[in-house]
């Protein structure tokens, strides 16, 4: 069991498989004409364990990457 460090003290956490279901992307335009892409890309789950949120939900730790494509128009970017 991967040990996590959860509000100050170190737990043994439960793994949790997964599979995904759907990655998007969200877009933003900024204002100097340039468009970030980005979406998260989640590795690891594992559930706490004897922790709940206040729906009583259990309490899941998730491990991601956040994936990151810009776009800038020419006059921004570096002349080589």
């Amino acid at each position: 069991m991967p040990v996590i460090n959860w509000r100050g003290k170190q737990v043994e956490a439960t793994p949790v498989k997964f599979r995904n279901v759907r990655e998007e992307w969200n877009e933003y335009d900024l204002e100097d004409g340039s468009t970030i892409r980005m979406k998260t890309i989640v590795s690891d789950v594992v559930c706490v364990p004897d922790e709940y949120d206040k729906e009583n939900n259990p309490v899941y730790v998730v491990k991601s990457t956040n994936m990151v494509v810009v776009n800038s128009p020419d006059h921004l970017k570096k002349k080589s």
